[in-house]
């Protein structure tokens, strides 16, 4: 079976009339949500290799890792509604300068322009700690997570062919890159 290549030709335009959101970095209160909407994703499938849901122990581990990494929540009527995170590449110090970035929505808050804003705080972290090259992996299937990140000034650099196998079927995974 021959991959599928996505057809990732970027026709969205940022919406000009952005939520009332604020994004702030996550605190440890926010572990219940953070893993609520990734446990979301999972049992949605298409947008993480993940079968076991997250729970707030596993969250506030990963919320206590120092600098670079970082998590931020976007938050709409005192509700999280999305998070971000900047986590380290790899431990190897050839990699210090690189991190892999990762943003889920509520899925009733897609295509409201939360991402961006989170985007924009991602972006914003990464430059500040000097980061100077972020990785994001997207499942092939997922255009608009593809087309977000190509609109967020990522690019694509690869795919990596049935790379990973989900419910039987071998899925393809996209590696995009942002150099600050």
């Amino acid at each position: 079976m021959s991959p599928r290549v996505p057809n990732i030709e970027n026709t969205d335009s940022r919406p000009n009339n952005l939520p009332t959101v604020h994004v702030r970095s996550a605190q440890s209160n926010d572990t219940l949500d953070i893993a609520g909407i990734y446990n979301q994703h999972i049992a949605l499938g298409g947008s993480t290799f993940d079968t076991q849901p997250w729970t707030q122990e596993l969250v506030s581990k990963l919320l206590g890792f120092g600098s670079p990494d970082a998590w931020f929540v976007a938050i709409e009527s005192d509700r999280v509604i999305g998070w971000a995170s900047v986590r380290r590449y790899s431990l190897r110090m050839g990699y210090r300068f690189t991190s892999e970035t990762a943003i889920y929505l509520d899925p009733t808050v897609t295509g409201r322009g939360v991402g961006h804003q989170l985007q924009d705080r991602v972006n914003s972290h990464c430059q500040e700690s000097k980061i100077h090259h972020a990785v994001a992996k997207v499942i092939t299937d997922n255009e608009r997570s593809m087309k977000f990140h190509l609109k967020a000034g990522y690019e694509l650099v690869g795919i990596q062919k049935e790379i990973g196998n989900m419910n039987g079927d071998w899925i393809d995974v996209a590696i995009l890159q942002k150099l600050f």
